[in-house]
Order: C-alpha cells, then sequence, then structure tokens
C-alpha cells in the first residue's frame, strides 16, 4: 500500500491525465491512495510558519503510526531509479508493507512532519512545480516496481 498525501490540488488536466495513467499501472503492483491536502493561501500578513502549520494540521489527521513516512524535501537524498527500487525493496524486507509519501505545498512541509518522516527524499535539484513532483512521484513508483519485478518499462 502507498499513500501520496500531497499540499494542493492537481489543476492542470494534462497533469491529472498522467496522474490518472499512474494510478492505473501501478494497480497491477499496489494499492495507491491519493489524498490532496487543501493548500493555505500565501498573503503578506500570513508567515511561513503559520501556514506550515495549518498544513500540517491537516496532513497529521491522514498518517498512521505503521506507516513508513517518506517526506518530499529539498534538502532530502536524491536517489537515482534503482536506488529508489532498493528503498522500496529494502523496507519491504524489513516488514514495511505501508509506504506514505508526503509532499508540502509551496513552502515545503514544517518541521514537525518532517520530524515524523524516517526518510527523506528530493527528486531533483530542479524546482517543480507540486502538480508536477506529484505525475514525476507516481512515474518513478511506477518505475520501482517495474524494476523490482524486471519487466521492460525501465531501459
Amino acid at each position: 500500500m502507498v499513500k501520496l498525501i500531497a499540499v494542493g490540488k492537481t489543476k492542470e488536466g494534462w497533469i491529472k491525465l498522467g496522474i490518472n495513467h499512474y494510478q492505473k499501472l501501478l494497480k497491477k503492483y499496489l494499492k495507491l491512495e491519493l489524498i490532496e491536502i487543501r493548500e493555505e493561501k500565501i498573503t503578506k500578513l500570513e508567515c511561513a510558519p503559520h501556514i506550515l502549520n495549518a498544513e500540517a494540521k491537516r496532513i497529521l489527521k491522514h498518517i498512521e503510526k505503521s506507516t513508513l513516512c517518506i517526506a518530499l524535501d529539498i534538502k532530502g537524498e536524491c536517489l537515482d531509479s534503482f536506488g529508489f527500487a532498493r528503498l522500496f525493496e529494502e523496507n519491504i524486507n524489513r516488514g514495511h508493507s505501508q509506504f506514505m509519501f508526503i509532499l508540502g505545498g509551496a513552502l515545503g512541509l514544517s518541521q514537525k512532519i518532517l520530524n515524523l518522516c524516517s526518510i527523506k527524499l528530493s527528486l531533483s535539484p530542479l524546482t517543480f512545480t507540486h502538480q508536477m513532483s506529484k505525475l514525476i512521484l507516481l512515474e518513478q513508483i511506477y518505475r520501482a516496481f517495474s524494476i523490482l519485478k524486471g519487466t521492460e518499462y525501465h531501459k
């Protein structure tokens, strides 16, 4: 089971199509749940910690203690596709059957959420929109399981 908690809705139609595509492909490997959390409006009156804490409260409602939490964070470890596949394999071998990826909003994730996550990953040194990050992450999860199952998707 993989859950992806993402702050912010996917608005772009073409990104929604891509997300739906990988959700369908992933069905043969795992159960996937995508949870979109309402994003706080960024205004001049609201400070970043207040915004991050408000989003963290919404995220915390979906975190289960038995789940391996993985934060997507700019300061996280950057893995190649084989390393990402190994991350799944090693943690499955350790007895983890539920993985939760948490993708923050425009300001990232609060320290409270980062502290709950035993793994912090970066998708790339490049900056992507949060909508694009959802799509890229789902593609990489599909690629990881394709690598683990030995299919021809990863060439």
